[in-house]
C-alpha cells in the first residue's frame, strides 16, 4: 500500500489483488440485469450511458457504489465523469481507493529487501556491478 496527497488529489494505491478484495466488483450479469443495468461484457463493465442508471441504482441501495476505470487504466473507487467503463461494487467505499497498474506500491520494500540481502549500501552495489 503507497500513498499519494497533493493539492489536486489524494489516493492509497493497492495492488490490484487487495483492490478487488477490498471493493468487491459485482461480474454476475444476472444480478446486474435484475437491477436494470446492462454491461457489455462477462466482467460487468458498464458503459458510459449507464452511469445515470448506476448512480440511480446506488442511491436506491446504500450498499452498492461506483468504480470507475480511467483512459489510463487507473481504477478509481469513486465515481468520474470520463471514465471509461464503470462497475458496481458491495465492498469497501473508500473514495481514496486507486488501483494504478503503472505504480507497485511495493516497489519500496522490495528495493529495501534486495538491499538487505545483498548486504551492502547502494553505492557498493553500484561498485560491484560498474567493476
Amino acid at each position: 500500500m503507497a500513498g499519494v496527497a497533493n493539492s489536486e488529489r489524494m489516493e492509497l494505491i493497492v495492488t490490484a489483488d487487495q483492490f478487488y478484495n477490498l471493493v468487491t466488483p459485482i461480474t454476475d450479469v444476472h444480478e446486474l440485469n435484475w437491477y436494470g443495468l446492462e454491461p457489455l461484457g462477462l466482467l460487468g463493465d458498464l458503459g458510459p450511458s449507464q452511469l445515470a442508471n448506476l448512480i440511480m441504482v446506488c442511491e436506491q441501495n446504500n450498499e452498492f457504489h461506483i468504480i470507475s476505470y480511467c483512459q489510463n487504466l487507473h481504477a478509481v473507487n469513486r465515481p468520474i465523469q470520463d471514465a471509461a467503463f464503470f462497475r458496481l461494487a458491495k465492498g469497501d467505499k473508500n473514495p481514496y481507493l486507486v488501483f494504478n497498474p503503472w505504480a507497485d506500491p511495493l516497489a519500496p520494500l522490495i528495493d529495501e529487501d534486495i538491499v538487505a540481502k545483498l548486504g551492502c549500501e547502494l553505492h557498493e552495489i553500484y561498485r560491484r556491478l560498474k567493476g
